[in-house]
C-alpha cells in the first residue's frame, strides 16, 4: 500500500474515526441509558423521545460516510478519466 494518502483518502479516513468515535459514544449513551433508566423508571415515552434523538444523531453520520464515499468515487472515476485522455494523446 502506498505510504502517501490523498487529501481525499485522509479525509475519508478521518471521517471513519469521528465515525468510531460517534459510535462509541452511542454505546456510551445506550449503556447509561439502559443503567439509569431501570432505577428511575422511566416511562417508554421517555426512552422513545431518547432513542429518537439517538437516531438523528446516527443518521447524521451516515449522511457525512456517503457523502465521503461518493466524493471519494467521484474522484477516482475522474482520476481514472483523465488517464485514459492522457494514454489516447
Amino acid at each position: 500500500m502506498e505510504a502517501q494518502l490523498t487529501p481525499l483518502q485522509q479525509n475519508v479516513l478521518d471521517k471513519y474515526s469521528g465515525l468510531a468515535k460517534a459510535l462509541h459514544t452511542l454505546d456510551a449513551s445506550i449503556k447509561e441509558l439502559n443503567n439509569t433508566k431501570k432505577t428511575n423508571k422511566a416511562t417508554p415515552e421517555d426512552v422513545l423521545s431518547e432513542i429518537r434523538e439517538l437516531e438523528v444523531k446516527l443518521s447524521l453520520v451516515g449522511t457525512l460516510l456517503k457523502g465521503s464515499v461518493y466524493s471519494y468515487v467521484q474522484q477516482q472515476q475522474q482520476q481514472l478519466k483523465q488517464k485514459a485522455v492522457q494514454n489516447t494523446d
